[in-house]
């Protein structure tokens, strides 16, 4: 299930243009018609998707900075990073988005390494990332194969279609109280089913 937040920040995410505001934002703080002129597209449609990402809050404003061509520019910065991380399987479908906090991750030692030293570190951070990519695969086929029996094992029993639905978004979930509000029951009802029906 995607929730509105979620549902807002991945619309973001899927224009190009405004993933390339958001790069150009990463490598340093801008305003609208600095943006334009960097990325090439006219400063009305870059305020325009400015809009949006604040409205996703992938970006703020931090303050305003005078201009010789008018009126003081409202000056940005990206905001709230996170991990999305989506699953299409055969199964199930989750999107689920992990905050990146960065208060108290000391990377000091970065600034006085040397380039290729951060090459070569940057590469094993890659190789690791790749790594474990395949070990979560591993284990997402066997959670859909563990899905998909469960998905069985509930389509042949005799249980009314309100039993069988809150069985069906348990199991794809794995939260009680999700599914409780989707159904408009109570949580403990929910987990009433799940002892009577999967257990």
């Amino acid at each position: 299930m995607i929730d509105g937040d979620l549902d807002t920040l991945i619309s973001a995410l899927m224009n190009n243009t405004r993933r390339e505001i958001l790069r150009r934002l990463i490598l340093e703080e801008s305003y609208a018609l600095e943006i334009s002129r960097s990325v090439g597209i006219s400063q009305q449609a870059i305020n325009k998707q400015l809009e949006l990402l604040e409205r996703a809050n992938l970006i703020s404003a931090v303050g305003m900075i005078p201009s010789s061509e008018g009126a003081r520019r409202k000056v940005y910065r990206p905001t709230n990073f996170s991990t999305l991380v989506t699953d299409y399987s055969r199964n199930f479908i989750e999107v689920r988005r992990y905050e990146i906090k960065f208060e108290n991750t000391d990377l000091s030692y970065a600034v006085n390494t040397e380039p290729g030293k951060l090459i070569n570190e940057l590469n094993k951070i890659n190789s690791h990332l790749e790594n474990l990519m395949e070990e979560r695969i591993a284990l997402l086929k066997k959670k859909d194969a563990v899905i998909g029996a469960l998905h069985n094992h509930i389509n042949n029993l005799e249980a009314g279609s309100l039993e069988k639905n809150i069985l069906w978004e348990y199991v794809d979930s794995g939260d009680p109280e999700g599914t409780a509000k989707k159904f408009n029951v109570s949580p403990s009802y929910v987990m009433g089913v799940v002892e009577s029906y999967l257990h």
